[in-house]
């Protein structure tokens, strides 16, 4: 599997264990064996030592990597794609963080409905408690405090979810027994497709795959369905402003084909910056784009950027071009 939420990461990036125990070699014998080619100017102050493979996708994609001090809490990485003869890495420019794992990182914490959902899950929205239940201080490494929910059928436990807010909410240091109420995110095109009757709503802390212990049982009635579909629709309800939202539909997903072309470099970027606002200003400057697409980028998930989904998204883009021309 690529991903476990028990490996340690290096940035943005989760890396085998073993691997940060082993010597490593040369930067010049490990790309030697890689059999690809080194861009020398992206290596003139990175390690010339300790480089060892950090990460095999199943892709046939890769992580590399060097500590770049005694103790191996920072590293300089490449990102290679499916190696190939002739194929050239970059060494990124920012040394990034040994991190915990996900499950480390969420230690402590539990995901809460609180009473006021729990009596009335419509009353005010949906929203969760971010709880320390440990017995220290528990502090942010890298993570936001973004909740993102689904509805399921009642007893079920797997669900996919995508990034579908643009406001990303700060973490906040939580002493033991202290909590962070955040609203939980639920994508628009969600109620399109809801039916009137009951369901459990799942929701999870996206950045440490941290969930809710029990689901919070929901009747979803027709009214509350109409209500969110008209106002999704409302945006769209004049030829003028169905065309404007089909430019910007195209602008995203054209911004998203950008991004998942250039991963690698955008997840260092994310991984070298100081701030939610640091880290779209970097993307924005990287593959030219406008804050706004910048921002829609940086609260991408990293599946929509995957490979993986590069038939899809230039499957997206035809579709949407398509409706334009025809709006």
């Amino acid at each position: 599997m690529d991903f476990s939420d028990d490996a340690p990461m290096v940035g943005p990036a989760d890396v085998d264990r073993e691997a940060l125990a082993e010597r490593g070699v040369s930067l010049a014998e490990l790309v030697a064996a890689l059999r690809v080619s080194l861009d020398l100017s992206s290596a003139t102050d990175a390690p010339p030592d300790g480089w060892r493979v950090l990460k095999r996708y199943q892709s046939g994609a890769m992580v590399i990597g060097a500590p770049t001090d005694p103790t191996a809490a920072v590293w300089r990485v490449a990102h290679l794609d499916a190696p190939n003869v002739g194929a050239v890495v970059m060494v990124q420019p920012d040394p990034m963080p040994l991190r915990p794992s996900r499950a480390e990182r969420r230690r402590g914490l539990e995901l809460r409905w609180p009473a006021v959902v729990t009596e009335n899950p419509m009353a005010s929205g949906y929203f969760v408690d971010i709880v320390n239940t440990g017995s220290s201080r528990w502090k942010s490494d890298g993570d936001g405090f973004y909740v993102v929910g689904a509805f399921t059928n009642p007893g079920s436990t797997g669900f996919d979810f995508a990034w579908v807010s643009l406001s990303q909410h700060r973490p906040v240091p939580l002493d033991p027994g202290e909590y962070a109420r955040v609203p939980v995110s639920i994508n628009p095109s969600t109620w399109n497709s809801l039916e009137p009757r009951t369901y459990d709503l799942q929701a999870v802390l996206v950045s440490v795959g941290l969930r809710t212990i029990h689901p919070l049982r929901v009747e979803v009635s027709a009214e509350l369905i109409a209500q969110h579909r008209q106002q999704n629709a409302r945006s769209h309800s004049s030829p003028e402003r169905r065309r404007r939202a089909l430019d910007q539909q195209i602008e995203r997903v054209r911004a998203q084909i950008a991004a998942g072309d250039a991963l690698h470099h955008v997840v260092d970027a994310v991984a070298a910056s100081q701030s939610d606002d640091d880290a779209i200003t970097r993307i924005s400057h990287l593959l030219k784009l406008d804050g706004d697409l910048a921002r829609s980028v940086y609260h991408s998930s990293l599946s929509e950027l995957s490979s993986s989904r590069s038939a899809q998204r230039e499957k997206q883009l035809e579709q949407l071009t398509q409706q334009r021309a025809n709006a």
